[in-house]
C-alpha cells in the first residue's frame, strides 16, 4: 500500500472523539458521498445514502462491450492516501479491499513537431527525459518541483483540508504561515504567467498548462496557486487500482456497508425537508423520510433550483460561470499501439485559441487538446488480447444550444486525422465499435448542471475563494460536498470535501457536549 512521506495522510483525524447519535441522509452516493458516509458512520452516525442510479460511484463507473471495460469517468489516480485513509478510519486494512499500483510510465505528452515527453514515475528519469529533449535544463525543473511541493505545504491545511468559511480556521499557525508567504501561492498570477516564469521551452509550458483542465478552467484566466494540482501527478504520483477506476467506487461501497450505512438505489431525491431552517429530511419516490442532518453530494446547482427551490442561494457562486465540459469518444480498438503509455496527451499547439473557443464561442476549434486513456495497458482483462480499450477525451464547452451531433462528427473527423499525424497510421481502421458522449449524455448520467462536469470555473483571481461553502449559514444541519463545492473537482478533492464536512460535524457536536457539561 502506499506510504508517501511526501504526502501525508489524514488517520490522525480526531473524529472518534465524538459519537454522533444522529439519523444523517447522504443524497448521492458519488466519491465525495461514499466517503462522508463513510466517516459519518464511523463516528456513530446512522446514515442512509439516497442515490438516483442503480449503483455506487457517481461518475465513477464503469461500462463492457464486446470484451472491452471502459472506465467512463475519473481516470487519472493521485493521492491515494486519501481513499486509504478511509479504511484505516474504520479499523480496516485497505489492503483487504482494494489493491493499487503505480506504473513505471503513466504519462506521455504528445506535441505535432513530433516531440514525445514520456513522464516516468521515477523523478530522477523524468528529469532526465524533460532537459533532454527541451530547452529547459535540471535546475529548471527541480525548482518547478519544489514550487509545486511549497504552493502544496502552504495550502494544504488551510485551503485543502478545512473549510475557508469559518473565520476560526484563520487563527491558526498553518493559516498564518500560508498568508506570511502568500506571495509563494502566486493567486495573482495565472497559471500561464507562473508557468512561463518557471520555464523557457514552449513545449514545457503547454503542457503544464495543460493542468488547468483538470478543474474545467483556463490556464490563462485561472490563478497559478492551482498549479499545485501538478504536485498530485508528479510528486505525490500517479495510480491505478487494479480492475480500474471503479474498484475505488465498489470498495467505498463495501466498506459502508459493513459500517452499517444503508443504500436506496433508484431513488431520486425530489426535495429536501427545510423546516424553521432546518434540514430535516427529503422526499424520494413521493415519501417525506426524515433525519437529523442532509449532507447533499449532487451538483449544488441542481441542489438549491431542483430540492429547494424556495431558497435564495448564494447568486456570487450560483451565477459563476460554469467549467467547461468534455466529448468523449470510447474506442474497441482490433490493436495494440505500443507508441501509447496508460495516459495520453496530444496538446494543442495554440492552446490560447483552444480556450477561448471552449469559454467564448462555446465550441470545440479545429486546434484542440486530446486525451487518451488506456487502462488495459496496465490491466490487461479490460480488452481482448492484442486489443486496446481507447477512452478519448476532448474539452468540450458547457450545454449553450449547441448542435451537438453535427460537433460529434466534426471533431471525430479533425481528431482521426491528429492521431494519424501523431501515431503515424489511420487508426480507423482499426476501430471495432464506437460509443460517443457529449456534454448531454453527461448532465443526465452525473446530474451535472449544463453539462459542466467540474461545477463553477476557476477563471478569475478569487475563483478558489468562490466555491460553495461546505455548508451552509442560512440553514442548519445542511451540508455540501463533492466535486462542485469547496475545495473543488477530482477524486483527491471530493475526498477532502467530504472530510470537511465530517470535521465541521465533529467541532459541532464537540462545542454542544461542551455546553451541555458545564
Amino acid at each position: 500500500m502506499i506510504n508517501d512521506p511526501m504526502t501525508p495522510s489524514m488517520t490522525n483525524d480526531p473524529m472518534t472523539n465524538v459519537r454522533l447519535d444522529k439519523d444523517i441522509i447522504v443524497i448521492g452516493a458519488g466519491i465525495a458521498g461514499l466517503a462522508a458516509s463513510i466517516r459519518l458512520a464511523v463516528m456513530g452516525g446512522r446514515v442512509n445514502v439516497f442515490e438516483t442510479n442503480d449503483f455506487s460511484g457517481g461518475k465513477m463507473f464503469d461500462w463492457s462491450k464486446d470484451g472491452f471495460r471502459f472506465d467512463m469517468g475519473p481516470s487519472v489516480f493521485t493521492m491515494p492516501q486519501y481513499v486509504e485513509d478511509l479504511f484505516r478510519l474504520a479499523g480496516k486494512d485497505p489492503a483487504d479491499y482494494i489493491d493499487i499500483i503505480r506504473p513505471e510510465l503513466p504519462f506521455n505528452y504528445f506535441f505535432d513537431d513530433g516531440l514525445v515527453l514520456n513522464f516516468y514515475a521515477d523523478i530522477e528519469k523524468l528529469i532526465k527525459e524533460v532537459t533532454s529533449k527541451t530547452s529547459d535544463n535540471e535546475e529548471t525543473i527541480r525548482q518547478y518541483l519544489e514550487n509545486i511541493q511549497t504552493k502544496f505545504d502552504l495550502t494544504n491545511n488551510v485551503f485543502l483540508q478545512n473549510s475557508l468559511h469559518i473565520l476560526s480556521n484563520y487563527l491558526s499557525k498553518d493559516a498564518f504561515k500560508g498568508l506570511m508567504n502568500f506571495r509563494k501561492v502566486e493567486v495573482f498570477k495565472s497559471m500561464d504567467e507562473a508557468n512561463k516564469k518557471n520555464f523557457k521551452d514552449e513545449h514545457t509550458i503547454r503542457l503544464f498548462n495543460s493542468f488547468a483542465s483538470y478543474l474545467g478552467s483556463n490556464p490563462f484566466k485561472a490563478p497559478g496557486v492551482l498549479n499545485v494540482i501538478s504536485h498530485f501527478q508528479l510528486n505525490a504520483g500517479i495510480y491505478l487500482p487494479k480492475g480500474g477506476m471503479i474498484s475505488i467506487a465498489n470498495a467505498l461501497k463495501k466498506l459502508a456497508m459493513e459500517l452499517g450505512v444503508n443504500f436506496h438505489f433508484n431513488s431520486p431525491v425530489e426535495k429536501i425537508l427545510i423546516r424553521d431552517n432546518k434540514a430535516c429530511g427529503i422526499i424520494t419516490n413521493g415519501s417525506e423520510v426524515l433525519s437529523d442532518m442532509v449532507v447533499s453530494n449532487i451538483d449544488v446547482y441542481n441542489a438549491y433550483k431542483h430540492l429547494m427551490p424556495e431558497q435564495k442561494g448564494p447568486s456570487m457562486v450560483l451565477n459563476h460561470p460554469k467549467s467547461h465540459s468534455v466529448m468523449v469518444y470510447l474506442w474497441g480498438m482490433k490493436k495494440t499501439f505500443p507508441k501509447l503509455a496508460l495516459h495520453n496527451m496530444i496538446l494543442a499547439n495554440d492552446m490560447k485559441d483552444e480556450y477561448n473557443t471552449l469559454f467564448h464561442n462555446s465550441d470545440i476549434g479545429d486546434d484542440f487538446t486530446t486525451y487518451i486513456y488506456v487502462s488495459s495497458k496496465c490491466n490487461p482483462t479490460d480488452a481482448p488480447e492484442g486489443c486496446e480499450n481507447w477512452y478519448v477525451l476532448i474539452n468540450a464547452p458547457h450545454i449553450n444550444g449547441q448542435d451537438w451531433e453535427a460537433m460529434q462528427e466534426k471533431v471525430k473527423q479533425k481528431l482521426l486525422k491528429r492521431l494519424h499525424h501523431v501515431l503515424g497510421e489511420d487508426v480507423s481502421e482499426h476501430i471495432a465499435f464506437e460509443r460517443v458522449q457529449d456534454p448531454r449524455h453527461l448532465e443526465k448520467q452525473t446530474n451535472s448542471a449544463f453539462g459542466a462536469i467540474y461545477g463553477n470555473s476557476f477563471n478569475s483571481k478569487f475563483s478558489v475563494f468562490l466555491r460553495h461553502p461546505n455548508f451552509t449559514g442560512k440553514i442548519k444541519d445542511l451540508y455540501f460536498c463533492g466535486g462542485t463545492v469547496h475545495p473543488g473537482s477530482g477524486v483527491p478533492l471530493s475526498i477532502l470535501s467530504a472530510k470537511i464536512v465530517a470535521d465541521i460535524i465533529e467541532k459541532k457536536s464537540k462545542r454542544k457536549l461542551k455546553a451541555n457539561v458545564s
